[in-house]
């Protein structure tokens, strides 16, 4: 890798590091020291602690370390979370408190701060930041890299999964091979065996040809499985086998074909909680995260939001030269960009940037050119006026336009859904089971959607 060396005031990050007890329950008298941001405990195997206490459930609780203390959340689990022999959705506990799930009891023994080493560069591959969350991960990616370990990439949409997975392929002794990329997400659900396994001309209607899947198109590179967490259970088999054995048979030929691939694997969901719920397999869990990665938030990574507008519009005037004059950020414009939270992450802050660069007078950027504002006013008012409007797209903001359709169209669903669930929640005083029932939805899609819209804060009843 050929990079600038970024001088780093700090080579370590503190992070929080507990112990905890297992007091009381089928598994008394054990205890683990954990030292990362977020905990899982419950019944099933992917946890951080795994119990046996059959009345808890698959993943009932989580334990989350932050720079203020330690707090507890319930994870819709069915016979619920006790802190001081109340039930509760979250609660703040300190070193000596008890938490109660099921028959077991834990105890917060301790809590205290250790220090993690954080990478000397500024970025890996396409990745940039200088926090120290981000040079964490960095140092994490730079010892991967050049094994052939399955990695499983976390965070929420826009913060750059698929960066990761490009990196880590580029920084690989893959990288003459193929990249390939496989987003499970906008798959068809008729179409996923045949991308997954490949097919033979005429094994079912529309296969005109021989044709190979992912894996095969794949071999001695690298394959990125986007969005894994929605594959469909009936699927995840049929992946876990071709992941054991490394070979593919393509649908309707005899034939086995061996394959030679590295796969690396992103999601946006929680596919810990999703194994307790029966929706995700857990040897398949376990097959892809031999090592896991986290993405922070970019609302969580401090400076980094001017660093990556500035690197951004530079690279947009690059590109655009001959019709895009060269222009800056004003001190004003870079105060209102700290202080945008970023929902939409690193790829809404690459899109707010874009627009600017195109609506700026003299080279400066202001902060009315970045139109931040309200976002939270504007999903209504533009469906509204687009309903009115003879062409269909009165009240959109014009710099959608100017990106990608499939970025476009997700950064307008994702202003509605968060005007729609902020309205909702309002409405029903922060209780997510009466919100869920309002939107006819389950509450457990209704907690993934605040999640990634970085809006779950909400409580509900014991």
């Amino acid at each position: 890798m050929t990079a600038t060396f970024y001088a780093p005031e700090h080579t370590h990050r503190q992070l929080r590091r507990v112990m905890l007890r297992v007091k009381a329950g089928p598994d008394a008298g054990a205890q683990t020291t954990v030292a990362r941001s977020r905990i899982t405990i419950g019944r099933s195997a992917v946890n951080d602690i795994a119990l046996t206490d059959s009345s808890i459930s698959g993943t009932h609780a989580e334990i989350v370390l932050g720079d203020t203390g330690v707090q507890v959340h319930d994870l819709d689990s069915t016979n619920g979370t006790f802190v001081a022999g109340v039930r509760v959705r979250s609660a703040w506990i300190e070193p000596g408190m008890v938490i109660k799930l099921g028959k077991t009891e834990i105890e917060l023994s301790s809590a205290n701060e250790v220090q993690v080493p954080i990478s000397g560069e500024d970025h890996f591959g396409a990745l940039y930041g200088k926090s120290p969350a981000m040079r964490e991960v960095f140092a994490i990616l730079e010892r991967v890299a050049p094994t052939e370990m399955s990695v499983l990439v976390g965070g929420e949409t826009g913060t750059g999964k698929e960066l990761v997975a490009r990196a880590l392929h580029d920084e690989s002794r893959r990288q003459q091979g193929p990249f390939v990329v496989l987003d499970c997400g906008s798959l068809p659900r008729e179409l996923a065996e045949a991308a997954i396994l490949g097919h033979k001309k005429g094994a079912f209607t529309g296969a005109v040809s021989d044709r190979p899947g992912c894996f095969e198109e794949a071999d001695g590179g690298t394959l990125f499985l986007d969005e894994i967490g929605e594959l469909p259970l009936d699927l995840q088999p049929k992946l876990l086998r071709v992941l054991d054995r490394r070979e593919v048979q393509r649908i309707g030929e005899s034939q086995v074909r061996k394959v030679d691939v590295r796969v690396v694997a992103a999601t946006h969901r929680d596919l810990r909680m999703m194994v307790g719920q029966g929706s995700f397999r857990e040897d398949l869990y376990f097959r892809l995260s031999v090592m896991t990665v986290d993405l922070p938030p970019l609302r969580d990574r401090g400076d980094d939001k001017v660093m990556l507008a500035e690197r951004f519009l530079e690279e947009l005037v690059r590109s655009m030269s001959e019709i895009l004059p060269r222009a800056s950020f004003s001190d004003a414009a870079r105060e209102a960009l700290m202080a945008e939270k970023y929902q939409g992450n690193v790829r809404q802050l690459k899109n707010i940037v874009q627009r600017a660069a195109h609506l700026c007078r003299n080279g400066v950027i202001e902060p009315s050119d970045l139109h931040l504002g309200r976002r939270e006013d504007r999903p209504v008012a533009a469906a509204s006026s687009a309903a009115s409007s003879s062409d269909g797209g009165g009240g959109i903001d014009p710099g959608l336009y100017e990106q990608p359709f499939k970025e476009a169209k997700q950064a307008m669903v994702d202003e509605f859904e968060r005007a729609y669930l902020g309205r909702l929640l309002e409405k029903t005083d922060n209780n997510l089971s009466r919100a869920a029932a309002e939107a006819g939805i389950t509450r457990y899609y209704l907690r993934e959607l605040l999640k990634r819209l970085g809006m779950h804060k909400s409580r509900d009843d014991a």
